[in-house]
């Protein structure tokens, strides 16, 4: 047990280890398992053969948004067990389940001040992905452990603008599509889709091939 909560609060903010461990604690047949870096996801939540459950968190992910994507993945696995699977996956049932732990948590010895009244706020009406509150989501990620201030996420960029992604590859951003950016490759001119929380540097001049 020691070992499970020192794992914890290497994750998470100290004042919140105890509650998360109780509630896991609780929960017998849900698994937590602390994932390698994705691109297109921060976590999720599935249900396995034999009647158990499973929570993934991506482990680059500072205490706060980790927190965070923990609740909003265990708000999922509370509303299947009260409501099923014949429900929206982020329907009013979800919001309501998410919202509630997000004010039993929302407290100043867990988070920043400057974070709190914007997760009074996000706690009304709960978005699919933090990205979907621009403020709430851009002031989550001034606590990542290489913040690198040039770097954007896409949803923060303007159609038009040029960007470069980690891989060297430059593209244009177009139009939104849900929680995915259609781009324009300058170098080989084709259309890709590219989510919402990838970080690129935007580039302000570029010689079109």
């Amino acid at each position: 047990m020691r070992q499970e909560i020192d794992i914890l609060s290497k994750y998470i903010p100290d004042a919140a280890v105890e509650k998360i461990w109780n509630l896991l604690q609780q929960q017998k047949k849900l698994t937590l398992k602390i994932s390698k870096r994705r691109t297109s996801k921060l976590g999720d939540y599935r249900k396995l053969n034999w009647g158990r459950h499973q929570i993934t968190v991506n482990q680059d992910l500072n205490p706060y948004q980790f927190l965070l994507t923990l609740l909003h993945e265990l708000a999922h696995y509370y509303t299947y067990k009260k409501y099923g699977r014949h429900i929206k996956p982020h329907g009013v049932e979800w919001k309501g389940i998410f919202g509630e732990l997000i004010t039993e948590f929302n407290q100043p010895e867990i988070f920043p001040s400057e974070i709190i009244p914007l997760l009074n706020l996000y706690a009304q009406n709960p978005k699919a992905s933090t990205s979907g509150d621009g403020k709430l989501f851009v002031e989550l990620s001034k606590y990542d452990k290489h913040n690198n201030e040039q770097l954007k996420y896409v949803f923060e960029l303007n159609p038009g603008t040029i960007f470069k992604m980690e891989n060297g590859q430059i593209f244009e951003l177009k139009e939104k599509r849900r929680t995915r950016y259609s781009c324009l490759n300058i170098q080989n001119h084709k259309k890709y889709l590219i989510h919402q929380n990838a970080k690129v540097l935007p580039v302000e001049k570029i010689n079109r091939l």
